[in-house]
């Protein structure tokens, strides 16, 4: 049978079709409706893609359904935080293409729930999932995590909540630190696993925001853990003079117990106060006191040996020893055959595996286990746009007379996120938690 089908070929000019309905955004060519946006923005617009887009603009578009279609104008009502950001939506709905940001990503998710348009508005979610941790004045974690909170993003609102707490220094810093409500910050500065440098970062951050909300001093000033001070930076906030009198004065009341559980016996310290108790309770500090930087470099490099890592941490007058071993690309293990009775032949067996196995143990602790108990806190950071933050914690028991161990601080289908240009970054934080006596 003879082929009369003859030659063939697939055209794709998609991208010249999308270029040319790009091009028609807001212009008056063949222009069908005009959008008026809160009486102050107008934008000329074409019905057909309208509700191609949206099937919210396809209801608001049916003239049998709403009277205000059936002219050339149509009245929308927006909050005013989306109104400046209105126009980048209606273009993505002509070219379906934007540039998020940390300043329009919530307006423009706000406007994509309100008329439906799917693909942008869980682009938006991955965005703010992506880039909660942003550093400095783009950081809206706050806003992002009670925006979450309102419209059911769940994932997004616990993300934020962890995010916030682990990368608390950052917070502080943002925009956003001052516009926390009383209740928010309150619950906030209950928080055992904030991350920060030390108690006076967080008490310093509260006196910014209480330079806003004078009316809440006492209330807030409670939840800050005094004990935990270093009392030579309580003495430098003394010294400057620099406080206002309310909080200085309360400052002052509180300053004689900072230096006493630093300067007398623990023992001494707990026939007076209850030592068990949240002022007591370390957070995930930071400084060098409590804390070790663990850079791991060359990653790619490695073999599936160990490597270690000592440091030593003192709270109040209890100095402790701590000592890390971790397998960062896992671990190859040796054993001799003749160890078995059934083996008749002399043999060294090697054995794989790539668990990230990391094991700890303390020493230098006395009196062992009496008064207190050890906690070792692992923070985990991932590197986005040059910016180390913490994206994960874990944290291990540690007795006094054994090692503890994770099997795996990092699985492997997880591990690539936390190496950036060869460098894998732990922070170790060796933290004592006392027992009523």
């Amino acid at each position: 049978m003879m082929d009369v089908t003859g030659p063939s070929e697939s055209l794709d000019h998609q991208t010249s079709f999308i270029n040319t309905l790009s091009a028609l955004f807001n212009k008056k060519d063949f222009s069908d409706i005009k959008l008026v946006v809160n009486k102050k923005l107008k934008l000329n617009a074409h019905r057909f893609i309208l509700v191609v887009r949206s099937d919210v603009f396809r209801t608001l578009l049916d003239t049998e359904r709403w009277s205000d279609a059936k002219g050339g104008t149509v009245h929308l009502t927006e909050e005013e935080e989306c109104l400046d950001h209105f126009q980048d939506f209606l273009r993505y709905l002509y070219s379906g293409s934007v540039t998020l940001s940390t300043e329009n990503v919530q307006p423009l998710h706000r406007l994509s729930e309100k008329y439906n348009v799917q693909e942008l508005r869980e682009s938006c979610q991955q965005f703010m999932l992506a880039n909660v941790a942003a550093p400095g004045s783009s950081n809206r974690t706050i806003t992002w995590q009670r925006y979450a909170k309102l419209t059911g993003l769940t994932q997004l609102e616990e993300k934020c909540l962890r995010l916030i707490a682990w990368n608390i220094g950052s917070v502080i810093k943002s925009p956003d630190w001052t516009s926390l409500e009383r209740h928010e910050l309150s619950a906030l500065l209950q928080r055992s696993d904030l991350v920060l440098e030390d108690e006076v970062i967080l008490f310093q951050a509260l006196v910014s925001w209480l330079s806003l909300h004078p009316s809440h001093i006492k209330k807030m000033l409670h939840h800050i853990r005094y004990p935990m001070m270093p009392p030579e930076k309580l003495f430098d906030l003394h010294a400057t003079g620099s406080l206002p009198k309310a909080i200085s004065t309360y400052l002052h009341q509180e300053s004689l117990l900072v230096y006493q559980v630093h300067l007398l016996p623990t023992d001494a310290i707990s026939q007076h106060h209850d030592i068990s108790t949240i002022p007591f309770t370390m957070r995930l500090y930071t400084s060098g006191s409590f804390s070790h930087l663990w850079d791991i470099k060359g990653y790619q490099m490695m073999n599936q040996t160990s490597i270690g890592t000592s440091f030593s941490t003192s709270h109040f007058k209890l100095k402790t020893q701590w000592h890390v071993t971790f397998f960062p690309r896992g671990q190859r293990t040796h054993w001799s055959r003749n160890n078995y009775p059934y083996c008749k032949q002399n043999a060294e067996i090697q054995q794989e595996d790539e668990l990230s196995t990391l094991s700890v143990s303390v020493s230098n602790c006395d009196p062992a286990g009496k008064t207190h108990s050890h906690k070792l806190s692992i923070l985990l950071y991932q590197c986005v746009n040059g910016v180390w933050f913490v994206n994960d914690v874990k944290t291990l028991q540690v007795p006094h007379s054994e090692n503890a161990e994770i099997k795996d601080l990092i699985p492997l289908s997880e591990r690539d996120k936390y190496i950036s240009n060869d460098t894998m970054k732990l922070h170790l934080i060796g933290q004592t938690t006392w027992k009523k006596c």
